[in-house]
């Protein structure tokens, strides 16, 4: 008759262990890869909103230079905080990115009504 329980071996990994901080790294990389190129165009589209000037000068648009603004901000932000929201498995990480999809939500809805 053995007086200790048997143990669980130390080294096993659980299945809602947190994950290696690589994975953010690498999914923030590739979100950022992948809009890297719309965020441009949305970054000289922004830039000639607020001016008004493309090859001729018209009048500026700033509500939609502030949308592109807000939405260049949540192509930034947006890969981090997906990254963070996988490894972590938290649900603030999880609220705080559907907060920012909200957020452009709203402010494409507002400049649509415009």
């Amino acid at each position: 008759m053995d007086p200790l329980p048997a143990k669980a071996p130390l080294l096993k990994k659980s299945a809602t262990g947190p994950m290696s901080p690589w994975w953010g790294v690498g999914i923030t990389l590739v979100g950022w890869l992948i809009l890297a190129i719309p965020a441009f165009f949305l970054l000289f589209a922004t830039a000639t909103m607020f001016s008004g000037c493309f090859l001729e000068c018209t009048a500026p648009d700033p509500a939609g230079g502030t949308a592109g603004v807000v939405f260049l901000a949540a192509m930034v932000a947006g890969p981090p905080l997906l990254g963070t929201a996988v490894v972590t498995r938290r649900r603030l990480w999880w609220i705080a990115l559907g907060a920012c999809v909200l957020v452009v939500v709203a402010v494409f809805i507002v400049v649509a009504s415009l």
